[in-house]
């Protein structure tokens, strides 16, 4: 079995076997392993649809745990610099021509970019880094991270409520829909970067 794989196994066991704890430690270690939430979370509806657990407490839990886990990495950016970022970059899959890549897209759209990573796998935690390095106000990252991660663990956690018996199914839908809402995402960050140079240029 692959380390992946290891990974994957272990996720799933303590998202279903630690009550509401588990979704939480899971979402928050899935910011820097690659751990599968698209997979992970539906099992969790699986335990709702069960009884064993309330479906807004458990998409709160796991909300909480990606903001924590998001938290951890925009600290090491924010106080830590590149210097750290750099030394960490084995751990954080980060290194310094991904992060020049990833600084220079956040600068031009950071908003969108925090808040569209939630539902984009490997974009996460890659998407909390330069949010530290480059100082976008803290109040802001965790408010667009927790609007973000909530939405998506919900649709997660309830995909997994509706077809407790096919999980398997919201795996292939979430992994079919990721493109669609990157690229929506996409737009609307164009159109919304036009207008305000419009907007700019119009003024006196």
């Amino acid at each position: 079995m692959s380390a992946f794989a290891d990974i994957a196994s272990i996720a799933e066991q303590v998202a279903t076997s630690a009550g509401y704890a588990g979704p939480a430690v899971v979402m928050a270690a899935g910011e820097v392993l690659p751990i599968p939430s698209e997979v992970v979370l539906p099992l969790v509806g699986a335990q709702v649809s069960a009884g064993q657990l309330l479906f807004w407490a458990a998409t709160l839990a796991a909300t909480l745990g990606s903001v924590l886990g998001a938290w951890a990495l925009y600290a090491v950016g924010r106080w830590g610099g590149r210097p750290a970022v750099l030394r960490l970059s084995r751990l954080l899959g980060v290194r310094e021509e991904r992060m020049s890549r990833a600084e220079s897209w956040f600068t031009r759209h950071g908003t969108v970019v925090v808040l569209v990573s939630r539902v984009v796998p490997g974009l996460r935690g890659l998407a909390s880094v330069p949010a530290g390095t480059l100082r976008m106000p803290m109040a802001r990252f965790l408010a667009l991270t927790a609007v973000g991660a909530f939405c998506w663990n919900a649709s997660l956690i309830g995909g997994g409520l509706l077809l407790a018996d096919r999980w398997r199914s919201v795996l292939d839908a979430a992994a079919g829909a990721a493109p669609y809402l990157l690229l929506a995402a996409a737009v609307a960050a164009l159109l919304w970067t036009s207008q305000r140079a419009r907007f700019r240029a119009a003024r006196p």
